[in-house]
């Protein structure tokens, strides 16, 4: 009996030493997650005043399944409170490449399977995505990348995205306790 409490006693010391050197803590574990703009949020009305436009639900729900689609990949171990930007990146092919470049933004991300698991679609071509997309990654041909900002950020791309336009949508990918924003401006 004594040498199985030693032997448990070496493991629970092991895999505690595991969890220090690995930094992961339990919020690890938690899956990244999709979440939908309120019209009221100090957030939202930050942006809208900021770009000098309004609210739009449409474009939010949009947004939302853009952010359930980079909410899907996988959840890393590295905590970093200080990151700026998440990053996504999935497959695209050419057709959607094309649409991408053309900003036929709508049937570019429909043709990825964009909102399509939940019920949704993107609809018309009537919004320019205020975050970066990297349609040029390299040797990884059927891969791009978006890159979304952390909530509170305003960026180059989408202070260009705004140009000319009246409305706009949000939605958050939060990981970690932290929220980075997926934008559409219409």
């Amino acid at each position: 009996m004594k040498n199985w409490k030693k032997l448990l006693a070496c493991l629970l010391v092991s895999l505690m030493a595991l969890t220090v050197f690995t930094a992961c803590d339990a919020s690890v574990g938690a899956p990244m997650g999709a979440k939908q703009a309120d019209a009221e949020s100090e957030s939202v009305k930050a942006l809208c005043t900021r770009f000098g436009v309004t609210y739009d639900k449409e474009l939010s729900e949009k947004a939302y399944y853009i952010a359930y689609w980079v909410a899907q990949s996988a959840v890393s171990c590295k905590v970093n409170a200080d990151k700026t930007e998440l990053y996504r990146v999935g497959s695209a092919n050419d057709s959607a490449k094309i649409n991408l470049l053309q900003h036929n933004y709508a049937t570019a991300f429909d043709s990825m399977g964009i909102g399509k698991g939940i019920g949704g679609g993107m609809g018309a071509d009537d919004f320019i995505p205020g975050f970066y997309i990297d349609t040029d990654l390299d040797s990884r041909k059927d891969y791009i990348s978006f890159t979304l900002p952390k909530d509170g950020s305003v960026t180059d791309t989408m202070t260009k995205a705004a140009e000319g336009k009246t409305k706009l949508g949000v939605a958050y990918v939060v990981d970690k306790g932290v929220s980075y924003a997926v934008v559409l401006f219409g």
